[in-house]
């Protein structure tokens, strides 16, 4: 009962200061009347004179009283205006004393000290901020509580029926969201000092959108008036939809979006789970974020959609009974075409930084190279060949390659590749026995190895040195960082890559083979030195 009054009482508040608004916007209007009166009749006002910062604040002249005053002053005679100019001539001198500076100062600078010592006080300190912007967002907060728990109370209490219920908490969030926008469009404003930083139409528009992803899930989750389709088109649509509204209400609308949207799939149970329904909402969902993202610039944004997607691959590949192996190439190829192609693509003729670091692209390096290592060591995978998952390193590579700022990706692919072919050494424990004078290894490989792995740690081996090498070339005068990177990894990934196959395939004793693959990478990263 007490959280549903919560709700009402918000809402009451809010019709009250939009009636009470009315009067003010008459009285605006009225002046704005009377200054277009004056303009046109073509009456000659003096400016006003500068005042000090203590006399503007101390000025509490009623606004029809200023009018009048403005009405009743005389055009300036010609002997004033005529020595109007000598007046400003002189406001450049400085007069002779303790306080002079020794230097004519110009004329503009006291207006402009004034100016500053008026934006100065006009800041907003810390106790607006608590008296005024907070309690807006907790009334938006509670807003969205209040109609949820509305329909809680209602159901709890029978009053009206399941149906009656869900369109009135329908219409309640149409309304929040309709209201929102028209606040928006017709810059309305709360005439309390700091409250406009917070942003209203914004607040309402999520606590709207809020209470619409709580209809439709109890829509579908509590009374099964809609199926699981349309529950998921609904929630995705609401989702997606709030995301695009972020463009003209700020990035906390985007993240309500966002989260609305990767929670969706949880909040839908179906008896067949389909990977490709679900990983094509998830798709368009993150291309969608993308484009708003890199229209604004809102890296959390980004970053945060691409965990989003990542857990959920994640999920997929760990819990789901029968995995769809072309589906998580699937998301992982769409979640680097993201990176590569909507989130660091260029603009026009933008040219690309020298310097820099894309901090967002550090999730899909994490997640693409987590699935990277699992196609490689999970059984349910290792039937592929274990290609998918040198694919994905190989287009890791690729990407860092083509994006210089996704330096994340390099990392990640080396980690992997690193990871990967350390596990494949068949010794993972050493054992000895000092009485018998005997010392055994012992142990079984962590991730399972043919000769396909040799060939695709010659390829990945090619790979980071032909890239790397190349890429510390180019960025060897201009990112030193980058170019170190790219250095490293192109001299320690082939090094473990031969280290693991020597173990897995050579002969530790004498194998002349392995012996000259690494005197030609001593010769390769020797001219590489020197390139």
């Amino acid at each position: 009962m007490f959280e549903s009054l919560i709700g009402l009482v918000a809402i009451i508040a809010l019709f009250v200061i939009i009636l009470r608004q009315q009067s003010r916007i008459g009285l605006i209007e009225r002046e704005l009347g009377a200054l277009r009166s004056l303009v046109l009749s073509g009456v000659h006002v003096a400016p006003p004179q500068a005042k000090p910062v203590e006399q503007v604040a101390d000025d509490s002249m009623p606004a029809d009283a200023a009018i009048a005053a403005v009405t009743d002053v005389a055009p300036p005679s010609a002997g004033e205006a005529e020595e109007k100019p000598s007046t400003e001539v002189e406001a450049g001198e400085v007069a002779s004393g303790p306080w002079a500076a020794g230097e004519a100062a110009p004329a503009g600078s006291a207006p402009a000290q004034l100016a500053a010592t008026a934006k100065a006080a006009q800041k907003p300190d810390i106790e607006t901020a608590l008296g005024t912007r907070w309690a807006v967002w907790v009334g938006g907060i509670a807003l969205a509580l209040g109609g949820l728990f509305l329909i809680r109370y209602t159901i709890e209490a029978g009053i009206f029926g399941p149906g009656v219920r869900l369109s009135m908490a329908a219409m309640l969030g149409l309304v929040l969201v309709a209201v929102g926008e028209f606040i928006r469009r017709t810059g309305f404003r709360v005439p309390v000092q700091g409250v406009a930083g917070a942003y209203i139409p914004a607040i309402l528009t999520a606590a709207g959108a809020f209470i619409l992803f709580g209809t439709v899930y109890a829509a579908h989750g509590v009374y099964g008036f809609i199926g699981p389709a349309l529950a998921f088109t609904l929630l995705g649509a609401i989702g997606v939809a709030t995301i695009a509204a972020a463009l003209v209400h700020g990035q906390a609308l985007a993240g309500i979006g966002l989260l609305g949207a990767v929670v969706t799939p949880m909040l839908v149970a179906s008896q067949a789970p389909n990977p490709w329904a679900l990983f094509g909402y998830l798709a368009i969902v993150l291309a969608a974020t993308g484009v708003i993202a890199r229209l604004r610039d809102w890296k959390l944004l980004m970053a945060a959609a691409f965990v989003g997607t990542g857990l959920w691959t994640i999920l997929y590949m760990t819990d789901a009974p029968g995995t769809n192996l072309p589906v998580i190439l699937f998301i992982n190829a769409v979640t680097l075409a993201v990176l590569a192609l909507i989130w660091l693509g260029r603009r026009g003729g933008e040219a690309e930084p020298a310097r820099g670091f894309d901090w967002p692209s550090i999730a899909p390096g994490f997640f693409v190279g987590l699935s990277a290592m699992a196609l490689f060591v999970d059984p349910a995978y290792t039937a592929g060949d274990a290609l998918p998952g040198a694919a994905l390193i190989a287009a890791l590579v690729a990407v860092a390659l083509h994006r210089p700022l996704a330096l994340a990706l390099l990392h990640a692919a080396g980690l992997a590749t690193v990871l990967v072919y350390l596990g494949i050494i068949p010794p993972t424990s050493v054992a000895s026995d000092f009485s018998g004078g005997a010392l055994g290894v012992d142990g079984l490989p962590a991730t399972v190895s043919d000769t396909l792995m040799l060939r695709i740690g010659i390829f990945l081996g090619l790979v980071f040195i032909g890239a790397g090498f190349w890429t510390a070339r180019k960025f060897a005068a201009s990112a030193h960082i980058r170019a170190a990177s790219w250095a490293a990894w192109g001299v320690i990934a082939p090094l473990v890559i031969l280290l693991a196959l020597w173990f897995t395939f050579g002969n530790l004793d004498r194998d002349l083979v392995y012996a000259a693959a690494a005197a030609l990478l001593v010769v390769v990263f020797a001219v590489g030195g020197e390139w």
